[in-house]
Formats: C-alpha cells, structure tokens, sequence
C-alpha cells in the first residue's frame, strides 16, 4: 500500500535536493544577457530613437566641402609633317564650401517634433518589452517546474499501481483473487504509463522553451510553502484599470504615435509654404602654369577667391500633383493613427478586467485545490482501509489513488497559475517591473 504521508514529504522536498538549482530572479539575470527577443527590442529601440536627432538636423546648419584638380595641356602644329610644335600646359585646382543655414522651414520644425514623438515611440516599445521578458521568463520557468513536478506525480503514481497490480497478479495466481481484479489494476497501470510517458514529452518541450531563451536549461528552485496567496492589492478592478490608462506602455507608445502622425501630416501641410535658408559660399581656384622665362623653368601661380552670401526664396508651385498627395495620404495615416490609439485603449481595459478576474478565480482555484487534495487524501486512506477490510474492491482503490496524484498535480499547476496571473495584471496595469522577480524568488529555497 501507498505511504501518504512519505510521498507527500517526497514529492515536496525531492525537488530541491539539488544546491545548484537557480532561483527565479537568477533565470531572469540570465535572460537579460542572453535572451535574443530582448537582445532585438533593444537594438530596434536604438535605432528608432535616432529619429529625434534626424529631426532636429534638419534645422541646424549644413556645411558641404568640395575639391578639384586638373592638368591642361594643348599644343599648336607647325608644318605639313608636324616637326614642330609649341606646348603649354597648367594645372588648376581648387575648393568650395557652402553653408546653409534653414531660417524658415515650417517642415522641418514638424519634423522635428515628429522625430521627438517617435523615439518617445521607441522609448516606450522598449519599456513594455523589457516588462514582456519578465512575463515570458516566469512563465517559461513555472511551465518548466509544472511540467518537472507532473512527472515526480506520474512516476509517483506508475510506481503505487504497479504496486497494485503486482499485488493484484500474485493472488490471482494464488487463487486468491478473480482474474477481473488483475486485469482491472493492469488497464490502471497502462494509463499510468501513459500520463509518464506524456509527462515527459511535456517536460522537454518545457525544458526546450527555457534554452531558447537562455541558451541552457538549468536545475530550478520551487516555491516554499511560505509563499502568499492573496487577492491582488489594490482591491478595486476600476483602479486597476486606471493605473493601465496612466501607465501601460503599449497604450503610451500609441498615443505618441498619434502625435507623430499628427506632426507627419501638419509638416506634409507645410509643404505647400516657401522655404527661406541663408546660403554662405566660399570658392578659391589655383592655377599654376610653366614658365621658360630667360632660359630658366619656374611656375606662374595665380588664384581666385570669391565669397557669397545671399538669402535663398523657394516656392514649390507645382509639382504633379505629388505635394496634395502626400498630404493626403499623411492625414489618413493620422486618422489610422487615432482610431488605433482608441482601439488600444479599449483593449488595455479589456485585458485588465480579464487580468483581474483571472487572478481572483485563480486565487480560489489554489484554495479549492489545496482542499481537494486534503480530500483525496482523505479518500484514499478510507479507501485503503476498506479494501484491506474487503469492503471496498481494487477499482475503488485505484481510483481514489489516481484522484489524489490528480489532484496534487491540480494544486501543484494552481499555485504557478496564480503567480502568472498576478503578473499578468501587473503587464496590463504597466506596473510590472523587476522587483515583482525578486519578490517572488524570496520565497523559493536555494
């Protein structure tokens, strides 16, 4: 017969036997140096936020150089059979600068308040994402220790009805017993073998999740029986869903691309207005020639150096058509922009409301669990009686054994449930942040 109480002490403390297991917060530390989905939101977040200085370049002055040189020669014939001739030849070189000054560019400023919204964009992308890792890391982590903990139960229960039906073979064949009992626990042990069998394809799909994101699949740290279970802080589901619309990332990377939408299509606007720079401009040439004077070679050099300065005027009349298209086409984008900023909205509140009620009704899932299993317990010790008074048969026996291993792999998933549900509210509240890792692998054993 099945020791109740030795399996449950087993299942318990077998798994952290290992010193060298790691800890939540450790997987994470991991996953912040590794992970390759974070390792791409934060080179996207660099390269977008350099919208901001695209920006703001276009008001600032351009300079622009340039060089030249070059050789000329020519030479004059003389005679029939060209005997004779004279030569000349210079070299001529030179530089330019221009510089250019924007003094009315009413495109350029919206572009460089577009450019501002869009790193803002990019700022808050990145924020949710590294908010998404810690969401992706504790649920990989828990689905790895679910699925760890469901094969301890299997092996647990394969190993009592294989007990059971080599009990149940032996006094068949002593004439104790009718063949219906061992044919019954052998059908109990088959699905046994099952259920271990598919607990374990569970556990290296699990264990294959965790190295995709840290490259390893280390031994892990559970959760000590010290851990809360309480209804989430604050209370109210209508606080809760006003800390989303405050601080949700994904709702705030929305409205900032709306206002760059809206700055999109006023610089598209703008277009249409005349633009006004300040152009300085400086050019020198060199020209350096041979010289033959007197019997002695020499060069004559001779340069040009001019400066301008002017205030340039352009107006683009007409251009096909091109300029009202864009317009167009940019404040479309900006309705686009504006009913997707209401979309999200609305699905933040939605995602919070159901964050919330997933965190109550996973709450009173741990209590009915944990009180499940003090019951099947209870079960299989009255079943376990009665069949040894012979008033209960081995299907009632095998049965109450398959209940209480369901039910501990029940309260088990429960309690992981719970702890990604609450931070999944924290995600959609926008309030997630590294702190809810440590907190949580306080109460793990090390």
């Amino acid at each position: 017969m099945i020791k109740i109480g030795s399996f449950i002490f087993f299942l318990i403390f077998s798994f952290y036997a290992n010193a060298n297991s790691l800890t939540l917060a450790e997987v994470y530390e991991i996953a912040l140096n590794k992970d390759p989905e974070l390792k791409i939101a934060e080179a996207t977040y660099r390269a977008e936020k350099e919208a901001k200085a695209k920006g703001i370049a276009g008001l600032l002055p351009s300079l622009t150089t340039r060089g030249i040189t070059s050789w000329n020669e020519s030479e004059v014939l003389r005679g029939t059979q060209s005997t004779f001739f004279d030569g000349t030849g210079n070299n001529t070189y030179g530089y330019s600068a221009d510089l250019i000054q924007p003094i009315f560019r009413v495109d350029r400023w919206f572009q460089f308040s577009q450019g501002k919204a869009m790193s803002e964009v990019a700022k808050a992308k990145f924020a949710y994402a590294q908010q998404e890792t810690i969401t992706r890391v504790s649920k990989t982590y828990f689905s790895l220790l679910k699925a760890i903990k469901n094969l301890e139960v299997a092996k647990a229960e394969e190993n009592a009805i294989k007990r059971q039906r080599d009990i149940a073979k032996r006094l068949f064949e002593e004439g104790v017993s009718s063949v219906t009992n061992f044919q019954e626990a052998q059908a109990f042990y088959d699905l046994s073998q099952v259920s271990r069998i598919a607990s374990q394809g569970e556990l290296e799909f699990a264990r294959e999740a965790l190295i995709a994101i840290i490259g390893e699949a280390p031994d892990l740290s559970d959760l000590n029986n010290n851990y809360p279970i309480s209804s989430p802080n604050p209370k109210s589901q209508d606080q809760w869903v006003g800390m989303g619309l405050t601080n949700n990332f994904s709702l705030k990377a929305s409205k900032l691309a709306t206002r760059a939408a809206k700055r999109n299509a006023q610089s598209k606007l703008s277009d249409h207005f005349p633009d006004v720079d300040l152009v300085a401009n400086i050019t020198r040439n060199n020209s350096r020639q041979p010289s033959f004077a007197g019997g002695n070679f020499s060069f004559e050099e001779n340069y040009i150096e001019d400066r301008k300065y002017s205030l340039q005027f352009s107006w683009p009349l007409m251009a096909g058509g091109l300029i009202s298209s864009e317009r167009r086409e940019a404040y479309a984008n900006f309705e686009k922009a504006e009913q997707q900023e209401i979309l999200m909205e609305r699905k933040i509140k939605q995602q919070i409301k159901s964050s919330y009620s997933a965190v109550l009704t996973n709450l009173a899932n741990v209590k009915a669990r944990e009180q499940a299993l003090k019951s099947s317990e209870s079960a299989l010790r009255a079943t376990q009686f009665g069949y040894e008074s012979n008033t209960r048969n081995i299907v009632d026996l095998l049965n109450a054994e398959r209940n209480f291993f369901s039910a501990q792999r029940d309260f088990n998933s429960s309690k992981y449930d719970f702890i990604i549900a609450e931070l999944n509210l924290k995600l959609s509240a926008g309030v997630l942040s590294p702190s809810d890792i440590y907190d949580i692998s306080n109460y793990m054993n090390n």
